[in-house]
């Protein structure tokens, strides 16, 4: 039987408690991760191309169709606050032509965009 030296036990308790000690860290939440309020904000898109645009907030698309090319439509995106948005014009939500995007802010805010 041979035994393993002392050393080599101390530095595998230590590596266990360090992975412990940052695996408890990881699972709390910092204080300045606290969640941001929603906003609501406006976007009046133009279109040079297309029929309809897609938004991006978190991952997660949103199509809104019946644009015009040449026309201002609204659309509407509530997000938390200082989220960004994509926004891309599309031919029928399937690709991505033009393609823009902005931090919203504050509530009620109004950002144009021509795509």
């Amino acid at each position: 039987m041979r035994l393993r030296p002392a050393l080599r036990r101390t530095r595998v308790c230590a590596l266990a408690a360090g992975l412990a000690a940052a695996g408890a860290l990881a699972l709390t939440t910092p204080a300045s991760a606290a969640a941001q309020a929603d906003v609501t904000a406006t976007l009046p898109v133009t279109i040079t191309d297309g029929d309809s645009v897609m938004t991006q907030t978190a991952g997660v698309y949103t199509c809104h169709s019946d644009f015009t090319v040449g026309r201002a439509k609204d659309i509407s995106v509530t997000v938390p606050a200082g989220q960004w948005v994509q926004v891309f014009s599309s031919h029928g939500c399937y690709d991505a032509l033009n393609i823009s995007g902005a931090t919203i802010e504050t509530d009620g805010q109004v950002i144009d965009f021509t795509l």
